[in-house]
């Protein structure tokens, strides 16, 4: 029993940064649930002098076992700030490896999906997508493309090619 629990903690995304609660199966396919395994810190001012304020559960998709789905409830605790200076006052703990702030989705579900998305497109990367086992809509493909290349540098230098030469039209190569 404890080796299939290994697996599962495991197969977690960030299994360093999550402590397996308990793994459950619904028609719909699977639940796990797990919380935070760190001492949380002020996002703003660094420090380590916090206190409990409350939680909530927070539900993210992640990518499927065996074609089921799989929905991690992620129980998020907020915390307030106890430096007087620090601009914020209250916060939620934040788990950089497995999801970003307020998402819905995995960090490494959204990679996946960006990847596919940016190999074949909307639609047909939506349709291996659901055959793949992960179901989203062929609007969230191209938005996971945008995504990934605004992470990219940006263009410095942009020239126009030699068929505007050709037909006579002068473009001159501008700088960024």
């Amino acid at each position: 029993m404890s080796q299939r629990i290994d697996c599962v903690r495991t197969s977690l995304p960030s299994p360093d940064q999550l402590i397996l609660d308990a793994v459950g199966k619904t028609p719909d396919g699977i639940v796990i649930r797990a919380r935070a395994s760190r001492l949380p810190y002020c996002p703003a001012c660094l420090k380590a002098r916090v206190s409990y304020h409350s939680r909530y559960v927070r539900r993210m998709r992640d990518l499927p076992w065996q074609g089921r789905q799989v929905e991690i409830h992620l129980q998020t605790r907020r915390f307030r700030c106890r430096n007087k200076k620090c601009a914020i006052r209250i916060f939620a703990e934040r788990l950089p490896g497995v999801a970003t702030p307020n998402a819905r989705e995995t960090t490494r579900l959204c990679e996946i999906i960006g990847m596919v998305g940016y190999a074949l497109g909307g639609s047909p990367g939506e349709r291996l997508l659901s055959r793949l086992g992960i179901n989203s809509s062929d609007d969230t493909v191209p938005r996971r493309i945008k995504s990934r290349l605004r992470e990219t540098s940006p263009v410095r230098m942009l020239s126009v090619d030699d068929w505007a030469w050709r037909n006579r039209q002068r473009h001159s190569r501008r700088r960024l």
